[in-house]
C-alpha cells in the first residue's frame, strides 16, 4: 500500500498519456489463463432496481424478468437499500435455478455497486455520503466495489479524457484493492464516453493494475431487462466462484446497446469458445461462435493504445503489431450484439 501512494502522489498532479515506444511487446498478465471454456456459460446482471427504490416492478417480479431472459446469477442493487433475501419477496433463487447476490447501489455520493455483502449492515443503518468511506466499509464487511455509470460524473471535453477525471478515477483503483472495476456499458448506453475512460484507465493502470469492465441493465423497468450481460465460462456455479471470477476478471460481458433497436438481440451474443497465447510465437488467439457457427475474422478488432483499434481477426501476432501500448483488449461484433474481452496486460520483452 505504501508503495502505491508514494506512487499515486508522484502521478496525480499530471497525467500524461504512454508514448507508444516501437519496441516488442508480451502479454504478461491473461485473466483466461485458467478459464475452462468448455463449461458452461452463465450469464449475469449486477445492476437491477425494483420498487424498493426508483424500479417500476416489484422485486418478484423482476426476478421472474431476469429468469424469463436466462439469466442465471441476479444482484437486486436498489439504492441504498439491500433488497434480500428473494425469499421474503415470494421467489425461491434454488427452484429458479438461479444464483442471487446481496448488494445494493449506494448512491449518496457518486454511484457504486455494493455486491457480495448486506453493507451498511452491520457496520451501519444507512449509507454514508463519503466515497471513500463506503468503499473500504463494503471491503471491511467481505464485499466488492463496482462504479456505476461513472460517465455521470465526468464530462468529455474533446477525444481525451480530461485530465482531472483521470486523475480521479486513477487514484480510486490506486487506493482501493476491492474496487474491481466498472460499469462500460449502462442500461441503453447512456455514458458512451464511459469507454473512453476505460481505455485510458487501462492506459495509465496496465498492467499492474487491471480495470474489469462491465456492461449492467441497470433496469428500473421491464424495457431495460436483456440489454447487457456478463459471460462466466464455470462449471460450478455458487456465490465464491462467481466472486472469484469478479475478482480475477474470468469473465467476459456483452450488449446489444451499439446495434439499431431493430437488430438487437442477446441471443446473437458472441460466445467466447478459446482465448489462447503461445508465448514463443508471441502469438495472441480468439475463437468465438453464435448459436454454434464460428465468428469470422472480420468480426473481430483489437484494442490498444487509449481506443485504437490496432489489429483485426481471430488471431493477433504481437510481434507484427504496431501501436501496441500497455494493454490489448478484443471486440467481436455480431449482427445483433458486441462481445468484449476483459484486458490482457502488455510489457516488454
Amino acid at each position: 500500500m505504501l508503495k502505491r501512494v508514494a506512487i499515486l502522489f508522484l502521478i496525480l498532479p499530471v497525467v500524461l498519456p504512454h508514448a507508444v515506444v516501437a519496441q516488442d511487446k508480451v502479454i504478461v498478465s491473461n485473466p483466461y489463463a485458467d478459464v475452462d471454456w468448455g463449461a458452461e456459460h452463465r450469464k449475469a446482471n449486477f445492476h437491477t432496481h425494483t420498487t424498493e427504490s426508483d424500479g417500476a416492478q416489484d422485486p418478484s417480479t423482476v426476478i421472474d424478468g431476469y429468469h424469463s431472459h436466462d439469466y442465471n446469477v441476479l444482484a437486486l442493487t436498489d439504492h441504498n437499500h439491500v433488497t434480500w433475501p428473494w425469499d421474503e419477496y415470494g421467489q425461491n433463487p434454488e427452484q429458479l435455478g438461479m444464483l442471487p447476490i446481496p448488494g445494493n447501489e449506494l448512491s449518496r455520493h457518486n454511484h457504486n455497486l455494493s455486491l457480495f455483502t448486506e453493507y451498511p449492515s452491520p457496520l451501519r443503518e444507512a449509507s454514508t455520503d463519503r466515497l471513500h468511506t463506503s468503499i473500504p466499509e463494503v471491503a471491511e464487511t467481505g464485499g466488492l466495489n463496482v462504479l456505476a455509470h461513472p460517465g455521470r460524473y465526468w464530462e468529455p471535453g474533446d477525444d481525451r479524457v480530461p485530465d482531472d477525471a483521470l486523475a480521479k478515477y486513477m487514484g480510486l483503483f490506486y487506493r482501493y484493492d476491492t474496487l474491481v472495476g466498472m460499469e462500460v456499458h449502462n442500461q441503453t448506453d447512456r455514458y458512451p464516453h464511459d469507454r473512453r475512460l476505460w481505455d485510458a484507465l487501462l492506459e495509465e493502470l496496465m498492467p499492474e493494475r487491471p480495470v474489469w469492465g462491465f456492461a449492467n441493465d441497470d433496469s428500473h423497468e421491464e424495457l431495460h431487462i436483456g440489454l447487457n450481460a456478463s459471460w462466466f465460462p464455470l462449471q460450478t456455479l455458487s456465490r465464491s466462484t462467481i466472486r472469484a471470477a469478479v475478482e480475477n476478471g474470468q469473465f467476459y460481458f456483452s450488449t446489444v446497446t451499439t446495434h439499431p433497436e431493430s437488430e438487437q438481440d442477446l441471443r446473437r451474443t458472441p460466445k467466447i469458445t478459446e482465448v489462447s497465447y503461445d508465448r514463443e510465437a508471441n502469438v495472441l488467439t480468439l475463437a468465438a461462435e453464435v448459436n454454434g457457427t464460428p465468428v469470422d475474422g472480420e468480426q473481430v478488432q483489437w484494442i490498444s493504445n487509449r481506443g485504437e483499434v490496432v489489429g483485426e481477426g481471430r488471431r493477433i501476432s504481437l510481434d507484427d503489431t504496431d501501436g501496441l501500448s500497455t494493454y490489448l483488449r478484443a471486440e467481436i461484433r455480431s449482427d445483433g450484439a458486441l462481445t468484449y474481452t476483459q484486458p490482457f496486460g502488455l510489457g516488454e520483452r
